[in-house]
């Protein structure tokens, strides 16, 4: 507990107030125009300059995920953000869970089965923090697009390429490995097995694997313990954080493969449950 005391003094006492956040932010739209009742995909473009960072969606022992809170026209609903794969990030001396350079958080949108009038615009005060040996706080920053109405949604070609990329990112299940875990004391000890061999890669060809958390039930600064076999089994021993849900349900999470999880290479990352 004093550890983690200790990095959460380090956190609170590192973010700074800044004329400029060093993180660059955009909200930008994979269409260049709506229609009644056809969902789109807005986006949150950041950019982390080098040696700095942002964090995800769970950013383990330290920072703040990005947020965005949405106003937007009556019958408008906005989903869940899509969060491309994380990476390890460090903040001063701690390991977290965040994104270096460039990402893209996807947003769905739906719009109502009906649309008045020319155009629509969707605003969102958007939260967020970026990250080196000291922190940068944004909060509730205004952000706002503005879009022409049409009979059918147009896809807008200037950020085609940027959503195809940055959504082959997001993690999925995937149904060549299973995955069970099991709480000892202080640790959780999660195992890999091929669920569809003839898909799944060679455990000793995977590459360097490591766990993200999904719930901040792991600690993030912790080293993870890896073992093979019998077979092409493989077990991570997580250390729990002090911090951690009380009453967890499952293991969510993002488990990356350095080499691919198929023996044709890709996913890097795949999600689990």
């Amino acid at each position: 507990m004093l550890r983690l005391v200790t990095c959460l003094a380090a956190l609170a006492s590192s973010a700074v107030a800044a004329s400029k956040n060093p993180l660059d932010v955009t909200l930008v739209s994979e269409v260049r125009a709506v229609a009644p009742g056809q969902p789109f995909h807005l986006g949150l473009r950041l950019k982390a300059p080098d040696g700095f960072h942002s964090y995800w969606k769970n950013p383990g022992i330290v920072g703040l995920a990005t947020r965005a809170d949405w106003s937007l026209p009556e019958g408008f609903t906005a989903g869940a953000i899509q969060w491309p794969a994380p990476q390890l990030v460090k903040m001063a001396d701690y390991t977290a869970q965040g994104y270096r350079g460039e990402t893209l958080l996807i947003i769905p949108i739906t719009p109502p089965a009906t649309l008045d009038g020319p155009t629509v615009t969707l605003n969102a005060k958007v939260s967020w923090m970026c990250c080196s040996t000291s922190c940068h706080h944004a909060n509730d920053v205004p952000f706002s697009i503005t879009l022409p109405v049409a009979a059918a949604a147009e896809p807008d070609p200037t950020t085609a390429g940027l959503f195809r990329t940055e959504r082959a990112r997001v993690p999925r299940p995937d149904p060549a490995w299973s995955s069970s875990f099991e709480r000892n004391g202080d640790t959780v000890t999660l195992t890999l097995t091929p669920a569809v061999p003839s898909t799944a890669r060679k455990v000793a060809d995977l590459g360097t694997i490591r766990f993200f958390t999904g719930d901040g039930q792991i600690d993030s600064d912790q080293p993870q313990g890896l073992t093979t076999g019998p077979g092409e089994t493989v077990r991570l021993t997580l250390r729990l954080s002090d911090t951690g849900p009380k009453n967890p349900v499952g293991l969510p999470g993002v488990l990356h493969a350095e080499n691919g999880w198929h023996q044709s290479g890709g996913p890097t990352h795949i999600e689990i449950q």
